[in-house]
Order: structure tokens, then sequence, then C-alpha cells
């Protein structure tokens, strides 16, 4: 038993004996390791790599992750400020057309001052029942307006007023099924009657002759023999000429000169125009 005592007490100092030599050898200053220390070294390696790749791996989907949230919040700014340019250009657009049209309209007006007194109106609103029979504009009384005025734009006859309140007025359109025009060819100066039909994209020309020298491309204007419609507005265009089973008379239909689908502003003529 004291063997094995003095066989432990004896290991322990040489243990002691060899961490000491290698403490003094450790802190000196080497050309080279110890084999201990390159197999704990080639042991820790693959760890230390692994554990320096995964860092870096976790770094980078930190930074893809940044870059993507950057790209998110980028795209979606860039959207609002491409929503609000579309919505600028609209109003711009907007503008840009209602000038097209007033400066249509005020060199109208300056061209016809010899012939037309007329008045500027804006369309308001329109009939609910028959979308093409009538629109109220927002003129009445009050500026002048009456009774069986005509409705007039830069490219030809509209209607004419029906009814008068004190700031607004409704007017009939030459399409609708009531209305009727006196009217001529401007070529062959034949006369004849335009009625609606209802529909905003064909007139009627009706009593024509069997021998009048009417073709489609014909120009179509009043014919000023009416108490209402002053002479020489512009009606439409002879489409298409159907001569009647009894071979008396004929007639033909007219494309208006007028898109009664875009109408906005519209001029009013007054009664004192010179025929």
């Amino acid at each position: 038993m004291s063997f094995f005592r003095n066989r432990m007490f004896w290991a322990g100092m040489l243990l002691l004996v060899l961490m000491i030599g290698l403490i003094r050898y450790t802190a000196t200053e080497r050309h080279d390791i110890t084999i201990a220390e390159k197999m704990i070294r080639d042991l820790y390696t693959p760890l230390q790599s692994g554990v320096n790749g995964f860092q870096g791996l976790i770094d980078r989907w930190g930074r893809i992750i940044g870059t993507r949230q950057s790209l998110v919040d980028e795209n979606q700014r860039l959207r609002s400020e491409l929503n609000r340019l579309q919505q600028e250009r609209q109003v711009l657009l907007e503008y840009r057309y209602e000038n097209d049209r007033l400066r249509e309209m005020l060199d109208f007006k300056r061209k016809n001052t010899e012939n037309y007194r007329l008045h500027p109106a804006e369309v308001i609103a329109r009939s609910p029942e028959l979308w093409y029979k009538t629109l109220t504009i927002d003129q009445g009384e009050r500026d002048g307006i009456t009774r069986n005025m005509v409705a007039i734009t830069p490219q030809g006859l509209v209607g004419r007023v029906t009814a008068v309140s004190a700031h607004t007025s409704e007017v009939l359109l030459i399409s609708d099924r009531e209305s009727a025009v006196g009217v001529l060819v401007q070529q062959s100066r034949t006369q004849g009657l335009v009625e609606g039909l209802g529909d905003r994209n064909t007139l009627k020309m009706v009593n024509i002759p069997y021998d009048a020298e009417v073709r489609p491309g014909q120009v179509v204007v009043t014919s000023g023999l009416s108490e209402i419609f002053p002479r020489g507005i512009r009606v439409g265009k002879i489409t298409r000429i159907i001569t009647q089973p009894n071979g008396l008379l004929k007639y033909a239909f007219i494309q208006p000169a007028v898109d009664f689908d875009k109408l906005e502003e519209v001029f009013i003529v007054f009664q004192d125009l010179a025929r």
C-alpha cells in the first residue's frame, strides 16, 4: 500500500515537473510547435473553419435579407411615385384636351362674328331615359337663352332648346326621333328633310326626288327655310341612298357631323343672327 502511494507521489511530482518545463518551454520564442500542439490544432482547425463558414453564411444571408427588404421598400416607393405621376399626367391631359376644344370654339366664334352671335355653354347632364335624346346646359333665362334657340359646335348642328329655367336649358338633339330639320345637299342643292332615328351614328334624309343628283360623300347643311334653324350649318355627310319601292322618291342615310358621345361644350345661336 505504501509502495502504491509512493508511486502516485512520484508520478505526481514527475507530472508537475513536466508541466513546469512545458510552461517554460512555451514561454520562450519558438520556431516550431510540439507534436501534441500540432495534433490539437489539426483537430481544432476543421471545427474552427466550420464555425467561421457558418458565421459567414449567416452574415451573407443577413445582407441578402437586408438588401431584399431595401428593394421591396424602394419598389413600393417607386410604385407610389408612378401612381402619383400617372394621376398628374391624366389631369394635365384633361386640361390639354379642354384647352384644345376651347381654342377650336374660340377660333370658330371669331370666324363667324359676322354670321352668328354665339353664346358658349357647358353640357352638365344628359337625359337618363334616352342617352341621345336631350342634354342639359349651364345657361338659362338669365343668360338670354329662350326656347327654339339652336345649339351648334364647330363641327356642326347639335339641336334646339326645348325648355329653359333660370340657370339651365334643355337641348333636343337632332338624333332624337322627334327632331326634324330642313336641309339641302351642298353640292347639288337638292332639298329635303333630315329626321332623327334615335341612333347617335345615323340620321335619315327623306323626300328626295327620284332624279336628284345625290350620292354618298356629299355634305348636307341646313337650308334656312325654317323659323328655327339658320342657313348653312353642317348637318352631316351622305353615306347611303335608297330608292323607295314606288320609284318616285329616295331617301338617304346621313352620318352626323357632330359626335354626340363627346359633347362637352356647345354654342347657342342667338335669334338676331344674320341669315
